[in-house]
């Protein structure tokens, strides 16, 4: 039985739910904190059995983000009938090298092509603690 908000009227999904959602999506909001201030970046993204998995380019992301607490986000909307869903996933940022060679063989395969141009030699994961997610407005059809 699905558990919805009584406030709200928020249809809370479970983890199971909410990682069908990110294994069929391919991007979404990586927010790390920088300076104090939260920073947020699109990615293109896979997943890695319960894992966020991602390219980059040195910068914000690996020097602010890399071992540090960080969230990700995936939504879909529709505005005509004020439905949609959200998917939060908050862990631990880590980068993956050829020193952990199973690891790093099995994510550098992974179906991940950055929109954006240039190098991206850092592949990053974010170890999934808490999963959640949220839809409101009508149930998709077979949902």
């Amino acid at each position: 039985m699905r558990s919805v908000d009584s406030r709200s009227g928020l249809v809370r999904m479970d983890r199971d739910e909410c990682l069908v959602l990110l294994a069929d999506h391919t991007v979404g909001r990586l927010g790390v904190v920088s300076g104090g201030s939260p920073m947020i970046f699109p990615v293109n993204y896979a997943l890695d059995e319960q894992d966020i998995v991602f390219r980059s380019a040195d910068g914000s992301k690996v020097d602010h983000g890399l071992g540090g607490r960080v969230c990700f986000e995936i939504d879909e909307f529709d505005l005509e009938t004020r439905s949609g869903w959200s998917v939060v996933v908050t862990g631990r940022l880590e980068e993956v090298t050829s020193l952990q060679p199973s690891m790093y063989k099995r994510i550098t395969s992974a179906d991940v092509e950055p929109w954006a141009d240039g190098e991206k030699p850092h592949w990053l994961r974010i170890r999934a603690g808490n999963v959640t997610g949220r839809r409101v407005g009508p149930e998709p059809a077979g949902g």
